[in-house]
């Protein structure tokens, strides 16, 4: 099930969708039907012989959304 990343043609809003066979896919800001697919990045492959880095996946160190730094609201 691939992740398309969509543009749509009357509010110019972009969002990503997550498409099955059976989905029907709307603007998530005005219900629009005319969208543009747009091309969206891929994953990188894991190096020849070198299994996959996932340790700067999560929260960054410190904690919270953004380390602690916004203080828009408690970690």
């Amino acid at each position: 099930m691939p992740i398309y990343t969509y543009r749509c043609a009357a509010c110019d809003t972009e969002f990503e969708q997550l498409v099955r066979s059976d989905t029907k896919v709307a603007c998530p800001g005005c219900s629009g039907r005319k969208l543009e697919r747009l091309m969206s990045l891929t994953a990188r492959p894991a190096g020849a012989g070198k299994p996959a880095d996932f340790s700067s996946l999560g929260p960054p160190p410190g904690g919270g959304c953004c380390g602690g730094g916004c203080h828009s609201h408690g970690h």
